[in-house]
C-alpha cells in the first residue's frame, strides 16, 4: 500500500531532529496506524538507526538489540549483557538518532530498561547523542512516560508525535480509481487505519467485508479486542460500553443505565477509552448548552465493529457467515448515514477560511447541535461573524423542499447563535430536486452534493 498523509509528521520529525544537538523525541499512537512504516522511511531518508523491541524477556531483548545494531551499522556484534552496557554503545553507532519502536515492551517487562536510560541521558547521552525516537502502540504505557513529576522521563521530551488515524481526505487517496460513493463505503467500515484498508482495496465492499471480518481465519474479527487486552486487564466493562456506542447509547445516563452501574460509575473507564485508547470522542453540542455531552467513537473502524461484529460473534462461531452478511448488507446504508455526515464536516473543514459558491466559510469550532427535546441538526459551525447550520443525507433519492424547510425550523431552536448571521447548508449524496434549486438560490443556501464533495476532496495535498 502507498505512503500518503504522513508527510507533515515526516517533516516534524525532521525537523525536531535537525537541531544540532541530542534530543529525546516520542511517537505513540495505537497499533496499525503507519507508526512504523513512517519511522523506517524517516531512517532511510536520514540515515538512522531502526531498532525494534522484541516481546522477550530482557536478556532476549538486549540479544535481539545486538543483532540489529551489528546489522545496521555494518560493525562487529557487540553482546549487551546489561542495558547500562547498551545505552553507553548507542554513541559507538555513528548514527545521529536511533529509533526504538514497540518501546513500551521494556516498560511492561524490564522497568529498569527505563529508569538506566534516564541515567545515561542525563549524565552522558543528551550531551554526547546519538538523539533517540522513543515509539509505542501501547497509549497508556507510553504516556506514563512522562506525565507525572516522578515519570522517568519527565520534561525531557523535545518532541511529542501522537499517530492518530486518517481522516477521509487521506483514506480516498487509498482507492484512486474508485468512485465517490465507494471511497465513502470504504472509510465507513474500515475507518482511518491504512493496515484495515489492505483488505478491502480491490475488493467490492461486502466482499472486503466477508473476507476481513467474517470468515474463522478473518484478521479483524478479533483485532478491537485484541488492542484492549493489549492496554487493559479487565476489557469487559470497556466492551459493554463500547458495544452500547455502537447500538446508539450517546448520553451519559443512558450509558450507565445501559452498561449497569450506579450514577458516576463509568468515569474512570470513559476517561481511559478517551485519552489512554482514543477510541471515543466526547462531543458537545455547538451553540448548545454544554452540559449535553455525548459519547461517540472517534473512528468509524469501532463504530461499524461494535454496530454489526460484536453482537453477532455467536453467529459467526456456529458458521453463520452468510447470515452475519446479510444482516450487514441490510444495514449498510442506514449505519454510513452518521458516517457521511462526519465526512461532510471534514470537507466543511477543508473549507475553512475560503469563499465557496460565493459564501465565505469561516468559523473556530464545527460539530453537531442538539437539545432535550431530541431535535438535533448535523452540522452547526460558529465563529465570530456568523454561524452555519446544516444537514446532510445519505439517500438514493434527491432530497427536496422539506428538508431545506425543517432546516429553517430548527434554526430557530438553536440557542446559542445570537444575533449573528446564520448561513444554512444542505448536502445530499444524490443531489436536489429542481424545486429545492430554486428555493435555495433564492434563500442563499449552499447546496453541495457528492460530487461537489468530491472536487473539495480532490483540492486535498498530502505531500510531496
Amino acid at each position: 500500500m502507498k505512503f500518503v498523509n504522513r508527510f507533515e509528521e515526516l517533516r516534524a520529525l525532521k525537523e525536531a531532529l535537525g537541531g544540532g544537538r541530542p534530543v529525546l523525541v516520542r511517537v505513540y499512537g495505537r497499533r496499525r496506524l503507519g507508526k512504523t512504516e513512517l519511522l523506517t522511511r524517516l531512517c532511510q531518508q536520514e540515515q538512522g538507526l531502526y531498532l525494534l523491541i522484541e516481546e522477550a524477556d530482557p536478556r532476549r531483548q538486549r540479544a535481539s538489540l545486538a543483532d540489529q545494531v551489528a546489522r545496521g551499522t555494518d560493525q562487529l556484534k557487540t553482546p549487551f549483557p546489561s542495558w547500562d552496557s547498551f545505552w553507553e554503545h548507542l554513541p559507538r553507532t555513528g548514527k545521529k538518532f536511533v529509533v526504538l519502536d514497540e518501546f513500551q515492551r521494556t516498560l511492561a517487562i524490564d522497568p529498569l530498561a527505563v529508569s538506566r536510560l534516564q541515567h545515561h541521558w542525563d549524565s552522558s547521552l543528551q550531551h554526547t547523542g546519538p538523539s533517540l525516537v522513543l515509539c509505542g502502540s501501547s497509549v497508556g504505557m507510553m504516556q506514563r512516560l512522562t506525565t507525572a513529576r516522578s515519570a522517568p522521563l519527565f520534561g525531557r521530551l523535545a518532541a511529542d508525535q501522537r499517530i492518530r488515524p486518517f481522516g477521509y481526505a487521506a483514506v480516498r487517496l487509498l482507492y484512486p480509481e474508485l468512485p465517490e460513493e465507494e471511497r465513502v463505503k470504504r472509510y465507513g467500515v474500515f475507518g482511518g487505519t491504512p493496515y484495515y484498508h489492505t483488505f478491502a482495496v480491490g475488493r467490492e465492499i461486502l466482499e472486503a467485508i466477508r473476507t476481513a471480518f467474517l470468515e474463522p481465519v478473518s484478521p479483524l474479527q478479533e483485532e478491537p479486542q485484541n488492542l484492549l487486552r493489549l492496554e487493559l486487564k479487565l476489557p469487559t466493562r470497556y466492551n459493554s460500553i463500547l458495544f452500547e456506542i455502537g447500538q446508539g447509547t450517546h448520553d451519559l445516563r443512558g450509558l450507565e443505565s445501559k452498561v449497569g452501574v450506579p450514577r458516576g460509575g463509568l468515569g474512570p473507564y470513559l476517561e481511559t477509552l478517551r485519552h489512554d485508547l482514543d477510541l471515543v470522542r466526547m462531543e458537545d453540542p455547538v451553540c448548545g448548552i454544554r452540559k449535553r455531552a455525548r459519547y461517540v467513537f472517534g473512528d468509524p473502524f469501532f463504530s461499524f465493529y461494535y454496530r454489526f461484529i460484536f453482537e453477532n460473534r455467536p453467529l459467526l462461531e456456529l458458521g453463520r457467515t452468510g447470515r452475519v452478511l446479510q444482516i450487514i448488507e441490510e444495514g449498510l446504508e442506514t449505519y454510513l448515514g452518521p458516517q457521511f455526515e462526519a465526512i461532510a464536516r471534514q470537507a466543511l473543514v477543508l473549507l475553512n477560511g475560503s469563499s465557496y459558491q460565493g459564501a465565505n466559510i469561516d468559523f473556530e469550532e464545527i460539530g453537531r447541535w442538539w437539545n432535550r427535546q431530541g431535535e438535533e441538526i448535523d452540522i452547526a459551525a460558529q465563529g465570530e461573524k456568523g454561524v452555519l447550520l446544516g444537514e446532510v443525507k445519505w439517500s438514493r433519492h434527491p432530497v427536496g423542499r422539506d428538508l431545506l424547510a425543517d432546516l429553517e425550523r430548527k434554526a430557530e431552536l438553536v440557542e446559542g447563535k445570537g444575533a449573528r448571521p446564520v448561513r444554512l447548508v444542505l448536502i445530499s449524496k444524490s443531489g436536489f430536486t429542481p424545486e429545492l434549486g430554486e428555493d435555495a438560490a433564492g434563500r442563499q443556501v449552499l447546496l453541495l452534493d457528492l460530487a461537489d464533495l468530491g472536487q473539495i476532496f480532490d483540492g486535498y495535498r498530502s505531500g510531496t
